[in-house]
């Protein structure tokens, strides 16, 4: 790992971004990390040159990527928000001038993922602008001569920090972790061996133990077209996925003592996922955990033909799900101290915010648990408390008084937990079949005079 110094840092940038005799279209004004450049964005009238990429090489690189998708509109671009991952990424790089445009960076990404899900190491692979002239991943793209001239002129020989300029772009839940160059070949989505994903859920009443037993049933292939939403009309018509391993338990379980507001993880690790899948496969584990279902129904919901349509059941909330890490083979990720740094710098104040709310909201239970109450007690109660006469009335702690109400699940899956009486799944109403979503889909596709699907199709893009 090359460990640059401020000066080196410092006149990357200027030769990355705000040469100002270069980098002055309104994409390229953005990157304003120091007060030389700032002076000199100001400085650029709209009359000269937008940035000149002929003057340089691309070079195809891997960046791991980490988020906080709470308040986004999911990973991938959209058309009715810009509010996603992908859209303040792809700013970034137009403002860092590291990119022409989307259409020819041969970009690829690990996986999208939904609304409101994070991510601890999302992987994208694009083809960006590169200071050097030659080395894994270096495309000969710009004009020779014009390379050569910037290069012999230019007192920065090392490659341009991407995940320190990036970062200084994107907002504070999004930031770039580590990168490296790799192979030409290389793609992002069909290079990866496999995701891991993970879910964080409390411990409220839930039996782990039983959870635990019951999700080794989805490991190994099986058709998850029970546990998906079904995306026929995007050409998904398989739903044969293989499940490499699946772990429910306590987090903190060195601790003697347990409390139903102990945090829980699953680790769900594949090769790769269906739309929705992790979330439905959760929702139906909380159901067993708080022993609302029995774990045989998982057999019965992998069984297409005991179970050909999918029960109608609301899937867990999105909060609690990250995509936790993605598996390639032999590459060699470049963490900067520098970048490392100011990550955990970000971060900690983050989860600072966060974790002060937990204690004042912890603390608020603890009292209104503790509030005492007036009851009656009669019998041998009464008698165990301070010997006096039956049917007496006595100041008693709530929580002495009831058992422990555990409402924590609700925000997961509400209707699950709110409700008196769970309806058991194999006793509800079903969706529809897929062979009839198949069917309308390519009732519109002839309609359309386009080509039908068939159940051969390969499966459409990766997502949860």
């Amino acid at each position: 790992m090359v460990k640059l110094g401020a000066y080196a840092v410092s006149k990357m940038e200027e030769d990355l971004t705000l040469n100002s005799s270069e980098c002055h279209s309104p994409s390229c004004k953005g990157l304003d990390t120091n007060p030389k450049m700032k002076k000199a964005a100001r400085g650029v009238s709209s009359g000269q040159k937008p940035f000149d990429f002929s003057r340089y090489h691309k070079r195809h690189v891997a960046l791991k990527m980490a988020y906080l998708g709470w308040d986004y509109h999911g990973f991938a671009s959209q058309e009715s928000t810009e509010n996603t991952i992908e859209s303040h990424f792809f700013a970034a790089l137009s403002k860092a001038c590291l990119i022409e445009s989307r259409d020819d960076c041969n970009y690829s990404r690990c996986g999208r993922t939904d609304k409101g899900v994070s991510a601890f190491a999302q992987v994208v692979s694009l083809d960006v602008r590169s200071n050097l002239m030659e080395g894994l991943g270096v495309i000969m793209s710009g004009n020779q001569e014009k390379v050569q001239q910037r290069t012999e002129k230019s007192k920065v020989t090392e490659e341009i920090p991407y995940p320190h300029v990036l970062n200084k772009l994107l907002p504070p839940e999004i930031r770039i972790i580590a990168w490296t160059p790799v192979s030409q070949d290389f793609d992002a989505r069909f290079s990866c061996l496999q995701r891991t994903y993970k879910y964080y859920f409390p411990a409220a009443n839930v039996d782990i133990s039983v959870m635990n037993q019951a999700a080794q049933k989805f490991v190994g292939e099986h058709d998850f077209r029970n546990f998906c939403k079904m995306d026929v009309a995007s050409g998904v018509v398989t739903f044969r996925r293989n499940l490499l391993s699946f772990t429910v338990y306590r987090s903190n379980s060195d601790s003697q003592s347990c409390s139903g507001y102990d945090m829980c993880e699953m680790i769900i690790c594949g090769s790769a996922f269906l739309w929705h899948q992790v979330r439905c496969v959760v929702a139906v584990l909380l159901m067993i955990g708080q022993k609302l279902e029995n774990p045989e129904v998982i057999d019965w919901m992998l069984d297409i033909e005991q179970c050909p349509q999918r029960p109608q059941y609301n899937m867990a909330s999105e909060i609690p799900l990250v995509l936790y890490d993605c598996a390639f083979e032999e590459l060699s990720w470049k963490h900067e101290p520098g970048v490392l740094n100011a990550l955990l710098k970000d971060f900690q104040a983050q989860w600072s915010a966060h974790a002060i709310k937990a204690a004042v909201l912890t603390n608020l239970i603890d009292k209104l648990e503790e509030a005492p109450i007036l009851t009656e007690i009669s019998g041998e109660d009464s008698a165990q408390l301070n010997g006096s006469d039956e049917n007496d009335k006595h100041l008693v702690k709530w929580c002495d008084i009831k058992p422990p109400h555990y409402y924590q699940l609700i925000p997961l899956v509400p209707l699950q937990v709110a409700v008196k009486t769970h309806r058991p799944l194999m006793k509800r109403a079903l969706h529809d079949s897929f062979e009839s979503k198949l069917e309308a889909v390519n009732a519109k596709r002839r309609k359309a005079g386009k080509k039908e699907l068939s159940e051969k199709c390969s499966g459409a893009e990766i997502k949860e």
